[in-house]
């Protein structure tokens, strides 16, 4: 078995990406190495500026130009985390180039050109990996659950996924009765909430369900002046149908700081026909605090992050899972996938469905809530 050093190549580390909550998950890894730094040679001045601080502070060249990155950098795999509406077509060139993939959340913005990417890694063979959603504490548990069969045949699940980050504002002037239909998915200061949290709730509705076969959603009740001004969704709702007569909800937002003990809820319902389960992402967790811990945490988000992207809220308890976002362990799966010449668990084509998945509830949503059937057609 091969058991030499992989290369990661960092392909930028965008406000609205995760990139810089991988650097210690590949620092960490004896078998990753990180070489580089790289994105698009035009982008805006303050993320090249962000890119080559982080270059430098990790003493690895930074890359203006992603073909020079890929012809000089020795990486094997890339790490893509750009903004979403560009990750699909920086994903599909590595992929022609030869490297591996490791995409934080999202394939692109749109089916289209995600199935170009898709049939782009099966046309070249390397590896691929979406890390957020088949790995965490929170699906391990839900899984062992279905798999031991003592909930009998699963029938239901309901999963909760909010993030208690950002200042609730009160909303000025009603907003519009409906949100927006897909399209656009990040702004410049916002993200779409239930695309952006809800996604999580889909990956285990995924794994424990199976396929889903139509989707109805509802979103614009708001918590957040900026959203609600803009009319961008930081609530949603969905209801998903499976083909094997399964029913699925779940609720993605940002709710606030301050709203939650450990950063927001996150927890699945699983009902089965033998009996029913309440599995906590957050637990088992020890909580050792004081009074002042309260009444003095500064629960005012930074200046320079005000809906709080790359911090978190104060939180009055730590986990006792060694791994609970499962980031890690799924850059294990990774590096044995690249040993045994096999794929990961979590491929680019589940997350291709994922995606569709929480488009069609956006669809729901912007029609009033009506069901929308899956898969959703694509452009001829």
């Amino acid at each position: 078995m091969d058991q030499r050093t992989n290369g990661v190549l960092l392909l930028s580390f965008s406000r609205h990406s995760h990139q810089r909550n991988f650097v210690p998950l590949f620092q960490r890894h004896p078998r990753i190495r990180i070489v580089g730094v790289a994105d698009e040679s035009e982008i805006h001045p303050d993320l090249e500026a962000l890119n080559r601080r982080w270059a430098e502070q990790l003493k690895v060249p930074y890359f203006a130009g992603l073909d020079r990155a890929l012809g000089e950098a020795a990486a094997d795999l890339v790490s893509i985390a750009h903004e979403q509406e560009r990750n699909a077509g920086l994903a599909r060139r590595c992929a022609e180039a030869g490297k591996h993939l490791w995409i934080d959340k999202y394939l692109g913005a749109t089916l289209d050109e995600c199935d170009q990417l898709v049939a782009a890694v099966g046309a070249s063979g390397v590896k691929s990996i979406v890390p957020s959603y088949a790995y965490s504490q929170l699906v391990e548990q839900s899984r062992q659950l279905v798999d031991t069969g003592g909930l009998g045949r699963l029938m239901g699940v309901h999963v909760e996924a909010m993030f208690s980050k950002g200042w609730p504002q009160p909303v000025p002037t009603p907003p519009q009765p409906r949100p927006q239909a897909p399209g656009q998915w990040t702004f410049p200061d916002l993200k779409r909430e239930l695309l952006t949290v809800g996604a999580y709730a889909v990956g285990l509705i995924q794994e424990c369900l199976g396929p889903c076969t139509w989707a109805q959603g509802r979103a614009g009740a708001y918590f957040f002046a900026e959203h609600a001004s803009s009319n961008t969704d930081d609530f949603g709702m969905m209801t998903l149908g499976t083909a094997g007569g399964g029913l699925a909800t779940l609720c993605g937002a940002r709710i606030g700081v301050a709203t939650h003990p450990l950063g927001g809820p996150l927890k699945a319902h699983l009902v089965g026909t033998r009996g029913t389960a309440l599995v906590d992402g957050k637990r088992p967790a020890l909580e050792t605090f004081l009074r002042s811990n309260i009444t003095g945490a500064q629960y005012l988000p930074q200046l320079e992050d005000p809906m709080q992207w790359a911090s978190g809220s104060p939180v009055v308890a730590a986990s006792l899972a060694a791994d609970p976002t499962g980031l890690y362990t799924a850059l294990e799966d990774l590096v044995a996938a690249l040993d045994q010449n096999r794929q990961p668990r979590y491929t680019v084509d589940h997350a291709l469905r994922l995606l569709e998945v929480l488009t069609a509830g956006y669809l729901s949503a912007a029609a009033g809530g009506q069901v929308v059937p899956l898969p959703l057609p694509r452009t001829p």
